[in-house]
């Protein structure tokens, strides 16, 4: 009696959005009765033993979905959830990507668990794997392009997991082009246009970050913590006042938040400090100096890069003068093949290699006073302060001073000398009571050459390290990179 089945199933699921789930089971157990082939019945049934943490009752109800309706989607994305608890990844992703191409649709209402499940169980190759499947199903799939709306963001979804899966592996660039492609996807997603204005602020591309935070707030104007990032965005691209209206809209949508509050009242104290009489217009820049109780502007993103470790844009170095106190016995012993050929200026040279691979790919972060270390033993902060006898004037300034004339100037070209600000912003910054330097590292224009000894040399990143590249790769790296 498919009527009477109907009555009870809606009965049921009455019951069931109530979160009466036994006196929910009983009805559709009683609808299956009326009706044994109700797939629909099944799938409740599978969705209440769910909610009761009955886990192998639930599946037993959902595959018994499946096997009367083999079209149900949603029950083969409920029951992949399952299995994944159970340690069969493979069944589970089977699963996936049948549920895929009947219903793309649904998939975005599953990623969020389904992405943290395949990171608990799968590779990174495998869940990068999986990953771009989906994406390609989803292109190839006729379903897709009637599931509207749904659709649409599933797609974008699966492109933003691929994303932060990059990005959680220091894979920058790849994470830019999958949110770029969510974006592009499904524009007025906020939380894609912030993740992708993130990766442009940790990117030292501040303008773009400008951007994207602003299309964020377009479609969320009330979240406090996009307005605190664009004005920490705003910043960077010297943009006071605007930075200055950000902040306060902060403080004024998150007042709990006693980090914002600090931030907006160290900033409004370098405004106010630094404003032309009767003009509210900032005079110049304040440097951003993280000392003793004081929360920095730059404090947040600073501490994001150590916490992040090494990547395409971000390097560590213990010192930049290790090899200046060295004795030629010392140099010629060393198995060094670059202290053997640059002697006493090669730790100066190795930080030159650094900027310059930087500058020719796609900006960075080069970080003096940290050693990093091998395996899972953490990295160790232990600063520049014991580089300052080295110094002829000991102190910070001394060492922004060395880092410009002994390193910039001599290895560099001109260009990056004559307008450093445009390219390099050094700062200094205190981490368990020691001092860090910080270079901000933007992209060159056209590429830039290091001049080591009469010899031009070019250097790029990639992934965590410098290398050199010459003759065909370096023509083909410039044509498609500089234009």
């Amino acid at each position: 009696m498919p009527d009477d089945c109907t009555a009870i199933l809606e009965e049921g699921k009455t019951l069931f959005d109530n979160r009466r789930f036994d006196d929910a089971i009983d009805k559709f157990r009683q609808a299956l009765r009326q009706n044994p082939a109700s797939s629909g019945a099944c799938y409740y049934l599978g969705r209440s033993f769910l909610e009761k943490h009955q886990e192998d009752a639930a599946a037993r109800e959902f595959r018994e979905a499946i096997r009367k309706n083999p079209a149900d989607a949603d029950s083969r994305y409920w029951l992949a959830g399952i299995l994944f608890n159970k340690k069969s990844a493979a069944d589970a992703t089977a699963l996936l990507y049948e549920a895929m191409r009947l219903e793309p649709g649904l998939l975005h209402h599953f990623l969020n668990q389904i992405a943290r499940l395949l990171l608990q169980q799968c590779t990174f190759a495998e869940t990068e794997d999986f990953l771009k499947n989906g994406i390609a199903i989803l292109a190839a799939s006729p379903a897709s392009s009637t599931a509207g709306p749904d659709g649409t963001r599933s797609r974008a979804c699966l492109h933003a997991v691929l994303g932060q899966l990059y990005f959680s592996k220091g894979l920058l660039n790849g994470a830019m082009l999958q949110y770029k492609e969510a974006v592009r996807i499904s524009p007025k997603e906020a939380s894609f246009h912030g993740k992708l204005a993130d990766i442009y602020f940790i990117t030292n591309n501040s303008e773009e970050a400008v951007s994207e935070y602003r299309a964020a707030l377009t479609q969320d104007p009330a979240n406090a913590e996009v307005h605190k990032k664009l004005g920490d965005a705003l910043v960077r691209t010297r943009q006071f006042i605007d930075a200055f209206n950000e902040y306060r809209e902060a403080v004024r949508l998150g007042p709990e938040h006693e980090h914002y509050r600090k931030v907006y009242s160290h900033f409004r104290t370098l405004f106010i400090d630094s404003a032309h009489p009767g003009t509210g217009e900032p005079a110049v820049q304040k440097p951003v100096v993280h000392s003793g109780g004081t929360i920095s502007i730059a404090d947040e993103t600073f501490h994001e890069l150590i916490r992040g470790g090494e990547n395409e844009f971000v390097e560590f170095k213990s010192n930049a003068l290790w090899s200046k106190t060295l004795s030629r016995e010392e140099i010629a012993s060393s198995d060094s093949k670059d202290l053997h050929k640059f002697g006493k200026d090669t730790s100066k040279v190795l930080i030159a290699k650094t900027i310059a691979g930087f500058l020719n790919t796609e900006g960075g972060n080069l970080v003096i006073g940290i050693r990093e270390n091998k395996g899972d033993a953490p990295n160790e902060i232990v600063g520049i302060e014991g580089e300052y006898p080295k110094l002829r004037d000991p102190c910070a300034d001394g060492y922004r001073r060395m880092l410009i004339d002994e390193i910039i100037r001599k290895f560099l070209p001109s260009e990056i000398f004559h307008h450093l600000s445009t390219y390099i912003r050094i700062h200094f910054m205190k981490i368990e009571d020691h001092t860090l330097c910080w270079l901000e590292i933007k992209k060159a224009d056209d590429g830039v050459f290091l001049k080591i000894q009469d010899d031009e040399s070019f250097f790029i990143r990639i992934d965590a390290e410098t290398r050199q590249i010459a003759d065909k790769a370096l023509v083909d790296y410039c044509r498609k990179h500089f234009r």
